[in-house]
């Protein structure tokens, strides 16, 4: 039916079709108890999973906040990332050690005006976990309009400035 509409309305699409999640996927797991901690499997190794206080680099769909510990008033940096959190918070990290490479990261532009040429120092703390893109942005604007962090230049707040007022 969808193939014969879309040839109808003439589009330039050729759906493909794979199937869903079998019965046996959903609920069998052979290994329940071997869920990898670490994106490297390999917590010791890992540079990020020591700066995470209450989780692992290994979750996906966060909402997290970042503290310059090199501050001695502690400026937060909230964000959201659907990846595993290892990828974003090295992402924030490769910024602040390279901040004219990355113009547009608020962390690293911190890290160039408040402590240039010291190492980047932070600690993470993930706030809430959503796997729906739209509830995790919502959490994110949440966040930043109710501590507002100072290097977030994000707009989600003023947007959900109109849900909160009402």
């Amino acid at each position: 039916k969808i193939r014969r509409y879309i040839r109808e309305i003439g589009l330039p699409l050729r759906p493909i079709f794979t199937p869903g999640k079998t019965l046996k996927k959903i609920l069998c797991d052979s290994r329940p108890l071997d869920r990898a901690s670490c994106v490297l499997s390999n917590p010791g190794r890992c540079k990020i999973c020591p700066l995470i206080s209450n989780g692992s680099c290994n979750r996906r769909g966060t909402v997290y906040e970042i503290t310059c510990e090199a501050c001695n008033a502690g400026i937060r940096y909230q964000g959201e990332a659907d990846r595993p959190l290892h990828y974003r918070i090295s992402e924030h990290i490769r910024a602040m050690k390279n901040p004219t490479a990355h113009v547009n990261n608020a962390l690293g532009q911190h890290q160039a005006q408040v402590h240039p040429g010291v190492s980047p120092n932070i600690s993470v703390v993930i706030l809430d976990c959503k796997q729906n893109t739209v509830k995790r942005k919502l959490s994110e604007a949440l966040h930043i309009y109710k501590h507002k962090p100072t290097p977030n230049d994000k707009t989600e707040p003023e947007s959900i400035a109109k849900f909160t007022s009402q």
